[in-house]
């Protein structure tokens, strides 16, 4: 972009805005000349209207507004050896109470018994 003040190409950065230790916003500031550049203008309505158009297409595209939404695995469901009642923390080595092995926290085991 080319800065308004100084004239020169430069980019915008972002400038926190404080008072006393508290951030109150933010505003777009020229990187090389340091001042305050003016607010973006809002989007009219002809563009919200085109923008409102590709997001039509696109559903038409994807085969229509309802689309199926998923269910991730919380942390819950998942049965990591860390949850597990056998796990024992250790700093050098994490261990299975049950096989007397060496157990990766974040696996998973047939064995696996809730803390809870």
């Amino acid at each position: 972009m080319r800065c308004p003040f100084c004239g020169e190409e430069s980019f915008a950065k972002k400038k926190l805005i404080r008072s006393g230790w508290q951030i109150t916003g933010e505003v777009a500031v020229c990187a090389l000349c340091g001042r305050e550049l003016p607010a973006a203008e809002k989007k009219s309505a002809e563009n919200s209207d085109a923008a409102a158009e590709r997001k039509r297409k696109l559903s038409a595209l994807l085969g229509g507004v309802d689309t199926e939404t998923v269910q991730l695995a919380g942390e819950a469901d998942r049965k990591f050896c860390r949850n597990c009642r056998h796990f024992v923390v250790h700093p050098f080595r994490s261990l299975c109470a049950l096989t007397d092995a060496e157990a990766d926290p974040m696996g998973e085991c047939d064995l696996f018994t809730s803390k809870a």
